[in-house]
């Protein structure tokens, strides 16, 4: 009978231990494997981490098991487990959780963990096997924390193999050109208009969706570059001071855009400074023979110390390549894109936004010095499409319209998507928003002038989460923002809810800006 109740235990243990692993994984993912950037959110959630329902139950049964009760302990553990199962929360998730293989390497140290329990209870250590699996149940967290510091030596060695096979890879193909694009936001959306006009002469390959990460940019060339292609584009993201190097050292680009530099990611980078000496570590990797192209309506990058190969874009006559006679409408933007000793080119495309226009005009730039004709780029324009949740427009069956910049976002950006919003007269306009994060000390400064902003651009504001939104909510009282045309939601069901309440078919709704999992 205890033989039986035994394994009974260590089975729910098992089950109800693998869902919370998996939840601590998937932070750990979201988080980038970044152990210290999951001991933040360890802290942020303490009252999850240290469950005191989950405490409280799992040891009333080591107190019985230290009193020898253990047949007692086995029956109450069981219930107390099958308990747990069945009453916990489902958690929604936006970023699907993914069983990559390093997860599954980390999947591997649990059930060796798992292994040596079932060997106590073989060898009649039934106290220590349930008292333990017990304990680690109520650490299961922090385990997600220790194994994947634990793992760092293999990771790390695998993560360099990848890296050299890269390398090599690119070695065997001397034409290749490399083009990196960073920035503090912009990155994507350009990476994609750079990519749409180039590719209408040469053959192209460009790093898909938000892959950004040196492993994003090594598992790009290892899995999908050929020895046909002519040009590579890869995004260059980054957290920490060294990691845009870190990409420069493996892709050896011969050209850089830099799209802006700001108050981004300040929790990891601690300051700007540390965010422009990054970003222009790709500026500084170029051949001498190389380009980099710059956003000069950038203050920060004007103030940059910057070398001579640089070519300016932007939207004055300060710029080499600029935009001028912009129009911009709800129905997307016409502009002439000015180039150094050439005929105007006149462009019109469904993007939405002064942003974009800064981006296509970069892209522009690119082509040009890459002996693209007018004509060839004026093609590559108009197969310009929104990149998903970037000032992309949506058509509701009611006929209400949502424009989609539900992706990270940045003050800049948020700034020129409530110009977009405004945009919209004659129409209700709703502004649906969590806030900026990932802003360290600044963030207060940064969602507050947000709140200001949307008191001039949205009629009606639904704020999703009650901490982080609070300067939002302060800088909308600076502007004497009506209390009734505004709503706080605990979540962003809540905030859907609201948002179904109001719409009708003249309502225009910007959904700025996405709370990750790790921030809920």
């Amino acid at each position: 009978m205890q033989n039986l109740l035994i394994v009974l235990n260590l089975i729910l243990f098992l089950i109800f231990f693998y869902k919370r692993i998996r939840e601590g994984l998937h932070i750990l993912q979201l988080e980038n494997y970044y152990n210290d950037r999951y001991a933040v959110w360890m802290k942020r959630y303490l009252k999850k981490v240290l469950n005191v329902k989950v405490i409280g139950a799992l040891c009333l049964p080591i107190i019985l098991l230290v009193l020898n009760k253990v047949d007692v302990a086995l029956i109450i553990n069981g219930l107390l487990y099958f308990i747990l199962i069945t009453t916990m929360k489902k958690q929604q998730e936006k970023k699907a959780f993914v069983v990559t293989a390093r997860i599954r390497r980390m999947y591997i140290t649990y059930a060796l963990m798992f292994a040596i329990l079932v060997t106590l209870a073989i060898l009649g250590k039934t106290k220590v096997a349930i008292g333990l699996a017990n304990i680690l149940t109520m650490l299961a967290y922090w385990l997600v924390y220790f194994v994947n510091l634990v793992n760092r030596p293999m990771e790390k060695s695998i993560r360099k193999g990848f890296c050299v096979k890269a390398s090599k890879k690119l070695k065997e193909i001397p034409n290749l050109k490399v083009i990196g694009i960073t920035g503090s936001y912009g990155k994507t959306s350009t990476k994609y208009a750079v990519n749409t006009i180039l590719s209408q002469k040469f053959n192209t390959l460009m790093t898909p969706e938000s892959y950004n990460t040196t492993m994003g940019v090594v598992r790009t060339i290892n899995e999908q570059l050929t020895p046909t292609h002519q040009l590579f584009i890869c995004e260059m993201g980054a957290k920490y001071v060294g990691d845009i190097q870190e990409i420069c050292d493996i892709v050896k680009p011969n050209f850089g855009l830099v799209t802006a530099i700001g108050p981004q990611h300040l929790d990891t980078f601690k300051s700007l400074d540390n965010v422009r000496k990054t970003k222009l570590e790709l500026v500084d990797s170029l051949p001498k023979e190389g380009l980099a192209f710059v956003n000069w309506e950038d203050e920060n990058i004007r103030k940059s110390e910057l070398p001579q190969n640089v070519v300016k874009f932007g939207l004055t006559k300060k710029a080499d390549y600029y935009a001028e006679n912009i129009s911009i409408t709800e129905y997307g933007s016409n502009f002439d894109v000015v180039l150094p000793d050439k005929a105007k080119i006149h462009i019109k495309t469904k993007l939405l936004g002064e942003l974009n226009i800064l981006n296509i005009v970069g892209a522009v730039a690119v082509a040009d010095k890459l002996g693209m004709t007018a004509e060839e780029i004026k093609i590559g324009v108009k197969y310009l499409k929104p990149v998903n949740h970037r000032l992309q427009l949506k058509q509701n069956p009611n006929g209400s319209i949502i424009i989609d910049d539900a992706y990270n976002s940045n003050i800049k950006g948020a700034t020129m998507a409530l110009e977009v919003l405004k945009s919209f007269e004659n129409k209700q306009r709703v502004l649906i928003t969590p806030g900026i994060v990932e802003l360290g000390d600044k963030a207060m400064e940064i969602n507050r002038n947000l709140g200001k902003k949307a008191a001039e651009c949205a009629d009606y504001v639904i704020l999703v989460g009650e901490e982080q939104t609070k300067p939002i909510l302060k800088g909308l009282q600076d502007k004497h923002y009506p209390k009734q045309n505004t709503f706080v939601a605990k979540n962003l069901q809540e905030a859907l809810q609201e948002m179904n309440r109001i719409t009708a078919s003249n309502t225009v709704i910007l959904l700025e800006n996405d709370l990750p999992d790790n921030y809920l």
